[in-house]
């Protein structure tokens, strides 16, 4: 496994976990979306995502120095590209399904989570479709 195709991943199951955990506690009622609460736990995830990734791709270069330090060919860029404008599409059209809740009038806390629901589910399309496309060699 490349080092991108290995960052992909890394990135996927942190962004999985930390942001998973976070909405899991705000659907199960743990946390309420309109107190502090929620800002805390999100900076709890923000922070521990950030550790993980960080954490993991030291592993990774660690793991394969040369790989990780060797510049992106055109199959990596198209890749990225590829991948990004897929995440831009995913990110485009929630961002747009956010005036469904707003026109049922929803408070702002509520819309806020939305909006950072779109930006996770787009990170994991980006990494999905790295994935999906270093594994399938396109």
């Amino acid at each position: 496994m490349s080092f991108r195709e290995t960052s992909a991943w890394i990135t996927l199951v942190t962004v999985a976990l930390c942001f998973g955990a976070y909405f899991l506690s705000l659907v199960t009622g743990t946390v309420s979306p309109r107190g502090f609460g929620a800002v805390h736990l999100l900076l709890i995830c923000v922070v521990v995502q950030a550790v993980l990734q960080i954490g993991g791709h030291i592993l990774a270069a660690a793991l394969a120095p040369k790989d990780a330090r060797a510049p992106r060919d055109e199959r990596e860029r198209l890749i990225a590209w590829r991948a990004q404008s897929l995440g831009y599409h995913v990110l485009v059209i929630g961002v747009l399904a956010l005036a469904a809740p707003a026109h049922f009038g929803h408070p702002i806390p509520d819309l806020l989570n939305f909006a950072l629901l779109d930006v996770v589910v787009a990170a994991l399309v980006v990494s999905v479709a790295q994935i999906v496309m270093y594994r399938r060699g396109a």
